[in-house]
């Protein structure tokens, strides 16, 4: 039955509120999409690590999901198709009894990998045979979370699908509408079959290598192989895809697909799947989907759900999923007078609503998996790229998104404190580098680093800073406690000053051990560690927990090693662990900057890199230096983030003009452009960096506009960059810094922002530590008024925004007070509401 036939137009009840910022951003993807499903980055190192030759990376096509099912619009006009999958759709097969590998070269070739890493349902294609060699055209509104996606027949007619899927149940949602007659076919595809769109695929039965299938997949070499079942009946397309074969936990995923028809109508003794549609009607596709990690029988309640599917339930899902993305959009919100910058932030946050909700199950590093082989195995990487995009999610006060980020941790908490006893000797956890979900280990691997589990404790740290929530800081203290426990014991102390041993801020091989030694005193560990003992005991207090351990841990926070640093020139002749250039750090910087003070990467070990800027990361995510530091450290600070951007663009012209000379083909040049604000790894935290130490603004502001301009794929990603989610974390990470800054118990308001080329911006909703949310305006490039809520009912302090100046506070019962100085020190009852301006 089409909707003209009695289902009536689906309508929205989305107010257009003037204040809704977002209405007005929206993705534009002008071609179908070329990197799915197997994406389009070589992560082999050139063929070095040969077990992620032709794997997977992130792709290019529009993403849709409600945080557990996910979606991304591929093919073309003649075979549109959506991939899917859910964030609980895993091969759950754990390498947990792991002996953790430190690697030996052989790692390169046969690491400590399972088959553990997420999965792809598959893809519903649509075959229309008038859309042949016709146009592709798709727009995403962030504000419905809507995916519209135009075709355009050689004859310029054309067929509209606008897609959704529901915030509130796993079911995708397609309605065509169409202005010729147009005849089409549907049907399944799984992730190994191609055509019709499709031209690439893993190899999981083992059957050997082609031009079009990958082999090397883990699932038909050394462990099991999925059950594929697929079936058609009264035009619906139903099936699903299973792993229980030599897997630690079972899984499975079933859908049905069809066009909604009354149930009574509906023929099931046909065994095909077409439908004709009509000029000037619109008809509805629906497409449940059910995982084992949700009900016991998937597959039949997807069929059921499809079957018997009317217009006015799908009236119903549109109506409360308007009104969940109402909600999400209305929790905070920014304004800014760069069109350009402000639809990134908005791009990145609907993304990440996309893609992260399920407490159970957060996205993997990829975002969304369509390709049977991801790289990494696609799992959660915490070295960093885990906790990075969850960091900006907090701050604008998406915690129903970024809590997911905390259960790979809490749930592989047993085996890690086991596996801290046989390996070091000690108590506390100890965590591998690549997890999965309810205690898969994904990768066995350590590569020499200890500091992943601190890592992540740093952003549960962050959370309870922002909400002061006791119930959250109750279920996480376990976690935290085991970390506190584990650095207790490894910690030596030296003459009094605590030094981190056998840790290092690279992965390492054995091998580079042996060359360069064992790493200590890695400066983003110590950092961390500033932070998480400074801030253990106050949380340990508010749950009236560890009494005796408080001293200890003070003691710790107020004797660490000093940050390693010293000059450019001492460390001149490329004091990299491994070769990145062939140049030396001194031929790429003036000679006057040779004497200039830098952190260094490590204590022992490597000093510098040209591609992996780590040593900011004590600055941020390690929150262990700011605008509140002292003079030194922060001129230091400031140092390090300069020195990396004018290495960044002095090497990039050396390699431009070497290309040059070798009669290369030459690429847009700024892809010459890696190792700070463009780095493939760390780019997603070195803005925040540069930010929380207050380097020049302007800089800031142009790197992150030529990044998106030059890189940005519509999707949120980067070109060139495989990896996927962090790159999410990027912009508005470094706005939320730019705009408001907390960490250091000062609120200080567009501490670090371009106001003689942006003078006009906006925030309304951040959260601030202490419990406090804030909304601040910058007009003709002053601070306008300042609304702070206290949650708690804390005392404020905040850097005056008029320097010099008086100020008001007005109350929520009408009363004004008057202050000045350079800290103002506002006092608040919980719950109440000031506002803030200028006398």
């Amino acid at each position: 039955m089409s909707l003209a036939a009695g289902c009536g137009p689906v309508t929205s009840i989305i107010e257009r509120e003037k204040d809704m910022t977002v209405q007005r951003n929206k993705a534009i993807f002008p071609h179908p999409p070329i990197a799915v499903p197997d994406g389009n980055v070589d992560v082999s190192g050139g063929g070095r690590w040969k077990i992620w030759q032709n794997a997977g990376t992130k792709i290019d096509a529009p993403i849709l999901g409600n945080g557990d099912l996910l979606a991304a619009l591929a093919g073309n006009a003649r075979y549109p198709q959506v991939w899917i999958t859910t964030n609980d759709f895993w091969q759950m097969e754990s390498v947990a009894n792991w002996e953790f590998f430190h690697d030996n070269d052989s790692a390169k070739c046969d690491p400590a990998n399972g088959a553990g890493s997420p999965r792809p349902v598959g893809r519903m294609v649509f075959d229309i045979p008038a859309m042949e060699q016709g146009r592709w055209y798709t727009e995403q509104d962030f504000l419905t979370a809507t995916t519209t996606t135009v075709l355009t027949a050689s004859n310029g007619k054309k067929c509209v699908l606008k897609s959704w899927i529901s915030a509130v149940e796993n079911i995708l949602v397609m309605e065509f509408e169409t202005e010729m007659d147009l005849a089409l076919q549907y049907d399944f595809y799984f992730p190994d079959e191609t055509g019709k769109g499709c031209e690439r695929a893993a190899d999981i039965w083992g059957t050997g290598e082609s031009g079009e299938i990958q082999n090397g997949m883990f699932v038909s070499m050394v462990s099991g192989r999925p059950l594929q079942v697929k079936q058609i009946r009264g035009n619906i397309v139903s099936g699903y895809r299973q792993f229980s074969d030599h897997v630690d936990i079972p899984s499975k995923v079933g859908f049905a697909g069809c066009f909604i028809e009354d149930p009574k109508e509906r023929d099931m003794t046909l065994r095909c799947a077409s439908r004709q549609l009509c000029a000037g009607e619109k008809t509805v596709f629906v497409l449940p989907v059910r995982s084992w990690a949700k009900c016991s029988r998937p597959y039949e309640y997807a069929f059921s759900r499809a079957r018997y599917m009317t217009c006015e339930e799908v009236e119903k899902l549109r109506r409360q999923h308007l009104s969940w993305w109402k909600r999400f959009w209305s929790i905070s919100q920014i304004t800014l007078d760069d069109e350009v910058i402000e639809q990134r932030y908005y791009l990145s946050k609907y993304m990440l609503a996309s893609v992260s909700r399920d407490p159970e199950y957060p996205p993997n590093i990829l975002g969304i998996s369509t390709f049977d082989r991801p790289a990494w195995n696609g799992n959660y990487k915490i070295n960093y790229n885990h906790q990075s995009p969850y960091l900006n999610l907090m701050v604008s006060g998406h915690f129903e998104q970024s809590d997911p980020h905390d259960s790979p941790y809490l749930k592989l908490m047993d085996i890690s404190f086991e596996m801290s006893q046989r390996l070091l000797g000690h108590e506390g956890l100890y965590y591998p580098l690549g997890l999965g979900p309810h205690g898969v280990v994904s990768e066995g691997l350590l590569l020499h680093m200890k500091s992943p589990a601190l890592h992540g404790a740093l952003n549960m740290i962050f959370r309870y800073r922002l909400t002061e929530d006791e119930a959250y800081a109750e279920k996480i203290y376990p976690f935290l406690r085991g970390v506190a426990d584990f650095w207790e014991k490894d910690l030596v102390c030296r003459d009094g000053v605590y030094h981190v041993t056998g840790d290092g801020m690279h992965e390492r091989t054995d091998s580079n051990i042996l060359e360069n030694g064992v790493p200590e005193d890695p400066v983003n560990t110590l950092g961390y560690l500033k932070t998480f003992f400074t801030w253990m005991p106050v949380i340990s207090s508010a749950l009236e927990l560890d009494e005796d351990k408080k001293e200890t841990w003070e003691n710790i926070a107020a004797h660490l090693a000093d940050y390693p640093s010293g000059t450019i020139r001492e460390i001149q002749d490329n004091p990299t662990l491994w070769t990145e250039a062939d140049v030396s750090l001194s031929e790429l910087l003036p000679e006057e900057l040779l004497d200039t003070e830098i952190y260094y990467d490590e204590g022992v070990g490597g000093k510098w890199s040209f591609h992996f800027p780590g040593n900011v990361m004590h600055i941020y995510p390690g929150s262990a230096i700011g605008l509140g530091s002292n003079e030194k450290e922060l001129r230091i600070a400031r140092n390090t983030v300069h020195i990396h951007a004018l290495v960044e663009n002095a090497l990039a012209s050396y390699e431009l003009k070497k290309a040059e000379a070798a009669g290369e083909e030459i690429k847009d040049p700024h892809f010459y452009k890696a190792g700070a604000f463009n780095a493939t790894n760390l780019s997603c935290l070195f803005f925040a960096a540069a930010a929380r130490v207050g380097y020049d603004p302007e800089i800031i502001w142009e790197e992150m506009r030529q990044m998106i301009l030059h890189r940005g794929i519509p999707n949120g990603f980067l070109k060139e960059n495989p990896h996927g989610i962090e790159e999410l974390n990027t912009i508005p990470d470094a706005l939320q810094e730019m705009m408001l800054q907390s960490h250091e118990g000062i609120l200080r308001i567009f501490p670090v922002w371009p106001r003689k080329s942006h003078p006009n911006a906006e925030f309304k909703g951040f959260r601030a530590c202490g419990a406090f949310e804030v909304s601040a305006s910058l007009v003709n490039g002053t601070v306008g008024s300042v609304s702070v809520v206290s949650h708690k009912g804390h005392s404020l302090k905040m850097d005056n925004p008029w320097p010099g100046e008086r100020v008001n506070i007005l109350r929520f019962d009408g009363r004004t007070e008057s202050l000045s100085g350079s800290i103002l020190e506002i006092g608040f009852h919980k719950e109440e509401a000031v506002t803030i301006f200028q006398k």
